[in-house]
């Protein structure tokens, strides 16, 4: 990998680059290397400075035209990755189900791959989440599926009593194309309502004859999207929007929201992240602020559950940073506002239609 940056890059650049990250790791071995994040921030840092015909960044792009590049790139951002405790959940298709979920773990419980009941074919995948904690007994763990539109289904992979999914009635009441997540702090699965004012949470120790979900207001303290759409009406309105729950690891909250804007290349109607907005939220007395600094923490988005990390836990990661999977692939500074969107052509953004994942920070 090293030689392939030296020779899409400057050399002079490069060797510095390199030779200073060489203190602590080897560089770019592979696309499984120990430090994937360390090739992303090289490629954000250098591509500023010097680039080329094949790499370089132009008006809020980072542009990957090497094809083997570009695949690095990919891959280190859509690895498979496990939680804290061990747990995780991959997609798999089988002779059975287009869309077969399997439970898999390297816990103290020892290596554990169980399929789970199969789902519709004909049922798109939001994204999964886990009760994932240690305090958590095996047969009590809770894996849910929120679908693209409003709809979310509950399995027990463990439980002696579980025969299949549960599928819960929302009414409407979850935002169609935001995230699923689970508090380890409040126990229970988050997420918001289509308007974005309302906390949608379902309590973990459920009734599985009668799961009900509940609602609670969210008070944006300052009021900060009245005074956004009173200032920048123009810029934001015909932009679509998702909203994502995140919990840290000391256990605050986070509610980001994700603007994405439609592009034309070549007749064909391309999605591209436009920005985010970051809002401190107390889940608890449902209080919302705006922040433009999340300390030394890194957020992460895809079709998994969105999570938030040190960005000490691995070399490489910027602090105060959305890392974000999916339709597009990319790097937004929340400080300074600034979105960099991964392309492998002018207007093609780099992305992936599976289902995308973070590779986990290696102290997480």
């Amino acid at each position: 990998m090293s030689q392939l940056i030296n020779r899409l890059l400057k050399p002079s650049v490069c060797k510095n680059v390199i030779r200073s990250h060489n203190k602590n790791v080897r560089m770019f071995s592979s696309s499984k290397s120990t430090y994937p994040y360390v090739l992303i921030d090289h490629l954000l840092k250098t591509t500023k400075h010097c680039s080329n015909d094949q790499v370089y960044y132009a008006d809020k792009k980072l542009v990957i035209k090497d094809q083997g590049l570009a695949e690095e790139v990919r891959e280190m951002m859509t690895v498979g990755f496990s939680h804290k405790d061990g747990w995780r959940v991959h997609l798999e298709k089988s002779e059975y189900s287009s869309k077969s979920l399997m439970v898999v773990s390297n816990t103290s419980f020892g290596p554990v791959k169980h399929h789970l009941p199969p789902l519709s074919s004909s049922c798109r995948i939001q994204n999964v989440a886990i009760s994932n904690s240690v305090d958590i007994k095996k047969e009590d763990l809770v894996v849910a599926v929120k679908f693209v539109g409003s709809d979310v289904s509950l399995c027990k992979p463990f439980s002696d009593s579980s025969s299949g999914w549960i599928n819960i009635n929302t009414s409407g009441s979850v935002h169609p194309f935001s995230s699923l997540t689970y508090s380890k702090k409040n126990k229970k699965f988050l997420s918001v309502s289509p308007s974005g004012k309302y906390l949608w949470y379902l309590d973990l120790h459920f009734d599985e004859d009668n799961v009900q979900p509940n609602l609670s207001y969210l008070l944006f303290k300052e009021d900060p999207l009245q005074k956004l759409y009173k200032t920048d009406l123009e810029d934001y309105i015909w932009r679509s929007r998702t909203d994502h729950l995140v919990e840290s690891p000391s256990g605050e909250h986070f509610l980001v929201k994700w603007f994405c804007e439609e592009d034309r290349d070549d007749e064909k109607i391309i999605q591209k992240t436009h920005g985010f907005m970051v809002f401190r939220a107390d889940t608890i007395c449902g209080e919302l602020i705006n922040t433009q600094d999340i300390g030394n923490l890194c957020i992460f988005l895809g079709h998994g559950e969105a999570f938030c990390v040190p960005a000490s836990s691995s070399p490489g990661l910027i602090p105060n940073s959305i890392y974000y999977v999916g339709c597009n692939f990319g790097v937004h500074d929340i400080a300074t506002n600034t979105t960099t969107n991964f392309y492998t052509k002018d207007k093609v953004p780099l992305r992936s239609t599976e289902f995308p994942y973070w590779p986990l920070p290696l102290s997480y």
